[in-house]
């Protein structure tokens, strides 16, 4: 899997293009010049709006930071604080506060698409059949995807965002020449409105999904910036089979032993098909995120190839569109990254389940 960096700062993780100068005319007269004298205006206009980015999240983000904070952040890092969380020293207080659910990263409705109802259980990382301090490491890790994957969310929305401004703007100035109407322009503007609207939404997710990553490391004013992407495609065991992880799993889990030890016939037997029903509905995702994966990866393959294509046409200054392009690519390598996240999520629950260190 390709992509273009390791780190995710902020979500201002954007293709940066040479321009040849550093005074970069205003887009709307970029836009207006004959198509020889501008064959970078696009490229511009990306780079440009890479700059426009609201500086409310990395306010927030400095606001906490000292000296003592990890920068950037990685996921072991992070999990080093799960220990001393409230909510591993008093259950009563925490029941009173339910986790929120993850904005992005619901690996089991992802997984499910298409299916009739939600069960917002499946969604989450941190089951009941694991101890407190398990339940916030695997909430951790959960918040901790989430933010890499509202990031990425929000650099396939600025590149939108730019393309659909070019388009119309593109338009109003032909409109001034009579080649456009007026109908066809408030539409082109309407859409960029539209997804101006989603690119606000995602750099709001930014802010959300830090703050919820802070909140469960028991640090709720220090909100990380940058966060570190882990291996996307470490080594893994082949699946084991349905009966093996109950068995591990009653046998090597300290709640799940906890939970039949001294409990009625009826209390056991519930126990372990929910053991069982978990530890098949995780092997069944998994099988199932293989399947998305090879369609995640020939998407961006294709898309991939769509940009070099494009690229061409583009510098031959023939007829193309060289930012949907790129904004096509970056939305690719972003479902293709959020299959390879909810994988590695997955195999951890799986891995906590069988009573081995989450994750």
């Amino acid at each position: 899997m390709s992509r273009d960096s390791d780190r995710h700062e902020g979500g201002d993780r954007h293709r940066v293009v040479e321009t040849g100068g550093n005074d970069a005319p205003d887009g709307r007269e970029l836009l207006r010049r004959p198509k020889r004298q501008s064959r970078h205006r696009l490229t511009i206009l990306l780079v440009l709006s890479t700059m426009i980015s609201a500086p409310f999240l990395a306010a927030q983000a400095d606001q906490g930071e000292d000296e003592g904070d990890p920068k950037p952040l990685t996921l072991q890092q992070a999990l080093g604080f799960a220990s001393g969380h409230p909510r591993t020293q008093s259950s009563e207080a925490a029941a009173l506060f339910p986790r929120r659910q993850p904005l992005y990263l619901g690996c089991h409705e992802f997984s499910f698409t298409g299916t009739p109802g939600r069960d917002d259980s499946r969604d989450v990382a941190w089951s009941k059949l694991l101890t407190a301090e398990d339940q916030q490491r695997m909430e951790i890790t959960q918040r901790f995807y989430d933010v890499l994957l509202a990031d990425l969310s929000y650099s396939r929305d600025n590149e939108a965002m730019a393309v659909a401004y070019v388009q119309f703007d593109r338009a109003a100035a032909r409109e001034e020449l009579g080649q456009f109407s007026p109908l066809a322009v408030a539409e082109l503007e309407a859409a960029y409105q539209l997804v101006r609207r989603q690119r606000a939404a995602s750099e709001a997710a930014q802010l959300i999904t830090r703050s919820l990553l802070a909140q469960a490391m028991g640090r709720p004013e220090d909100l990380p910036r940058d966060l570190v992407t882990p291996d996307l495609n470490p080594q893994q065991a082949p699946l084991p089979e349905l009966d093996a992880v109950v068995a591990e799993a009653m046998e090597k889990n300290p709640r799940i032993k906890e939970l039949m030890t001294g409990g009625s016939g009826a209390e056991r037997m519930l126990v372990e098909m929910e053991v069982r029903q978990q530890a098949l509905e995780l092997l069944t995702r998994l099988n199932l995120l293989n399947v998305i994966a090879e369609q995640a990866r020939s998407e961006s393959n294709w898309r991939d190839l769509k940009l070099d294509e494009s690229r061409t046409m583009y510098e031959l200054e023939a007829k193309a569109d060289l930012g949907f392009s790129m904004s096509q690519q970056t939305k690719a390598r972003r479902d293709e990254e959020q299959v390879a996240l909810c994988t590695i999520l997955t195999r951890a629950e799986l891995e906590a389940l069988q009573g081995h260190a989450a994750p």
